[in-house]
């Protein structure tokens, strides 16, 4: 297998793409890069000689792929594995254990969430934190499941029980299977609306990784199901959706404890002002 390649100017690219996609099909490859003036252009080729072909008609250069350039580029674009403190490790597949961490294995499936995402990574992180001197036995509620990558976190972390709910009966299913996998069991997964099912009960920790108008919706029910030492993980939101979330928040009798911030997405930490076990306020960019 070879590789011919150009870098070319956008009016190149007008000029000759008809000609390209005609010829090569699904063997061509544009790749664009902001900032850059010029982009990159690829064919894949089975033999020298198309390879040398394009360099003779075009111009650019080739090189020919190593026999195992396949594995190579698999190896290369694996995710690394998640690490969520010192407690919890979450990966796509299989890795070897490591003494004293849970591994959790999420497959990459209908972008239901693998913990690669900003919102989800910190999510993670804030339960991990937030849990780590509570006493093992509370309860948890993860609303918009989605891979139920949080339920099963939350159960890893200490929790005797979670109730996971999503809309989406696929993700449910998914979620299920997930913590089969896992050997978790201590998880009810249901699939309802979350603004209109009723869930008895008082839940020490709610996360919701959902878009911004659902959370604010969302909250005077919280307010209701949170107990009084509990605590909201919350994420979703992009920057400019902040100050509503936050009024809402205070609104419904919530005090952010912590906010995380990655790109454009943030995440952030809140529970009653009375509670005993406040985490200290600590902003992160």
């Amino acid at each position: 297998m070879y590789i011919w390649r150009k870098r070319a100017t956008q009016e190149w690219i007008r000029r000759q793409n008809e000609d390209l996609q005609g010829r090569f099909g699904g063997a061509l490859a544009i790749i664009e890069r902001p900032g850059k003036t010029r982009t990159l252009v690829e064919v894949s080729c089975e033999r020298r000689k198309q390879a040398r072909q394009l360099q003779d008609e075009f111009g650019g250069a080739f090189e020919k792929l190593r026999d195992d350039w396949l594995q190579q580029l698999a190896e290369k674009t694996r995710p690394k594995p998640l690490r969520i403190g010192s407690r919890l490790i979450v990966n796509r597949g299989p890795f070897p254990k490591s003494r004293g961490t849970r591994p959790i294995v999420i497959p990459a499936e209908a972008a239901f969430g693998t913990g690669e995402h900003a919102t989800t990574a910190m999510c993670l992180r804030m339960l991990e934190r937030v849990t780590r001197k509570r006493v093992n036995g509370w309860t948890m509620l993860d609303a918009g499941t989605g891979s139920g990558i949080l339920a099963l976190t939350g159960s890893c972390f200490g929790a005797s029980h979670v109730l996971a709910v999503d809309n989406d009966p696929l993700a449910c299913s998914i979620a299920q299977r997930n913590a089969r996998a896992n050997r978790v069991r201590n998880i009810d997964f249901r699939t309802g609306d979350i603004l209109k099912g009723k869930h008895p009960g008082k839940f020490d920790i709610i996360t919701a990784n959902l878009y911004s108008e659902i959370l604010i919706e969302a909250l005077p029910i919280w307010s209701g199901q949170l107990a009084a030492d509990g605590y909201l993980v919350l994420s979703g939101v992009l920057r400019s959706q902040e100050p509503a979330l936050v009024i809402a928040l205070r609104r419904n009798g919530f005090v952010v404890q912590e906010f995380r911030r990655r790109g454009k997405w943030i995440a952030l930490l809140a529970n009653r002002p009375t509670a005993q076990r406040a985490v200290p306020t600590r902003k992160k960019s």
